[in-house]
């Protein structure tokens, strides 16, 4: 008998519908009322078992895992060996049952845990890997770093939902478009070996000729945006990454990785943790922040205040700079551009004319800009070196064209030996050249105004923005 499909499922014994025991020992992923994916055994072999809980579309998701396994192996593509199909005892809920590899480690994985050297040698791996499957005729679909398994050198592929094979070989413009939307996954500066890439994707095709290494890196342009569009999509509703609760009183979006009780007790009273003014970070008319701990999560939060009557009705019928913040650094995160990871928006109606809206963000432990940069004891190198990594940032931002709106150095914070972009809520990504560059050029003009009373260091910034300035 199925179980509710919106409660999480236990570790413990089930019994399949041939007989065998299942052991389930840890979930390593939930869709809510869609899929999970545990670590388990069965028969004494380390397994993943993956539960297809969608009374609707179930069974379809999961004959169409079973397929594109299939593809895989029939297609001599690596992938793991297939130890279960079938439901669960008494007409119990679809799964699908593979093998672990042995020492598997997912691509993420090895390409967060890596160099830069490494991560050229996975990129080219699995550039290879691409060709290879376009040339038994699959397009994988779902090409994110989680859907593929390095095990003894070799990547495997594990996603079938995600396959769509046909017959000979994928033809060159889906095969390239499916090899830009891989290298879409990945942060922006690796855009640039797009080239090399093409032709190593050429010579696994055994392609003489193409349109080109520009073409593919436009392609992989056109792929990003539209990743993050699906994602922006994403950032206020309920999916795998957020968990979203809404009254007719309040809406909160919650990081899922950080939900649980001792956050939820914190977001249902922010301000209970406000430690006074004189233990705020700011206290400002317009907004308030302080720091806060929810159990071993510590956090920054930033209060939007009500000014007035007829900012109280604005609020009312807009989303406000809380979530302005909270997209903007998802935005960030997902360009690769450093800022606090971002874990709760909230906004809670106190009256038909009083909604008062919380962003909370994972602190980090760092020094202003303006403070850095004036600290008599560190070194001229160490400035130096920390001026061209801001250089650095600003061209990320400029490449997105996104405009901060309020450049001020206490608005870089640096953390460890890189800069950090915060204070969000004037962020933003322009759709056209011209309104980018008038917005721009304020940004920058008010950077080099925070080293007005510092020649050397106005001089310094002022050479390694001369591009751009």
């Amino acid at each position: 008998m199925r179980e509710d499909p919106n409660t999480p499922m236990r570790a413990g014994a089930r019994r399949l519908d041939d007989g065998r025991v299942l052991h389930l020992v840890r979930a390593v992923r939930r869709l809510p009322g869609k899929r999970e994916v545990w670590r388990g055994e069965l028969e004494g072999r380390p397994v993943f078992a993956k539960f297809y809980l969608d009374a609707g579309r179930g069974k379809t998701h999961w004959q169409r895992e079973l397929d594109g396994l299939a593809a895989f192996r029939e297609r001599g593509i690596p992938t793991a060996e297939l130890a279960y199909a079938g439901e669960l005892e008494g007409g119990g809920w679809p799964v699908i049952v593979l093998a672990q590899l042995p020492q598997p480690l997912s691509l993420k994985e090895a390409w967060d845990q890596g160099d830069a050297a490494s991560r050229e040698r996975l990129l080219r791996e699995m550039t290879a890997l691409l060709a290879r499957h376009h040339r038994a005729g699959i397009c994988q679909t779902d090409l994110h770093l989680g859907n593929f398994v390095v095990s003894n050198h070799e990547i495997h592929s594990l996603d079938g939902d995600g396959v769509r094979a046909v017959k000979g070989e994928l033809a060159q413009e889906a095969s390239l478009d499916n090899l830009a939307l891989f290298l879409a996954q990945l942060p922006p500066e690796w855009a640039s070996r797009a080239p090399a890439l093409y032709d190593l994707y050429l010579t696994g095709r055994g392609w003489a000729r193409g349109p080109g290494g520009g073409d593919l890196r436009r392609r992989v342009e056109q792929r990003r945006e539209k990743r993050w569009e699906e994602r922006r999509r994403k950032l206020l509703r309920e999916c795998t990454a957020f968990v979203c609760r809404k009254t007719a009183e309040r809406l909160e979006v919650i990081a899922r990785a950080d939900a649980g009780p001792d956050l939820d007790a914190l977001l249902a009273d922010p301000d209970a943790s406000f430690p006074g003014k004189d233990q705020a970070l700011k206290n400002g008319n317009t907004c308030t922040v302080w720091a806060a701990q929810a159990g071993g999560l510590r956090l920054v939060i930033k209060r939007y205040n009500v000014k007035g009557l007829w900012h109280g009705i604005k609020l009312s019928t807009r989303a406000g700079r809380a979530f302005i913040s909270w997209e903007n650094a998802h935005r960030l995160l997902f360009h690769g551009i450093a800022t606090p990871r971002p874990v709760a928006v909230v906004k809670i109606r106190r009256g038909p004319l009083r909604p008062v809206a919380y962003f909370l963000a994972e602190e980090v432990k760092g020094i202003g800009a303006h403070h850095w940069f004036r600290d008599a004891g560190i070194s001229g190198g160490e400035k130096t070196r920390m001026a061209d990594r801001i250089a650095g940032l600003f061209r990320q931002l400029e490449d997105q064209r996104i405009s901060h709106g309020d450049m001020k150095a206490s608005n870089i914070l640096i953390v460890g030996n890189e800069p950090m972009l915060i204070d969000l809520d004037a962020m933003q990504r322009h759709s056209t050249e011209a309104s980018f560059k008038k917005a721009w050029e304020r940004d920058l003009r008010r950077f080099m105004r925070n080293w007005d009373d510092e020649p050397e260091l106005q001089t310094l910034f002022s050479g390694l923005l001369q591009s751009a300035l």
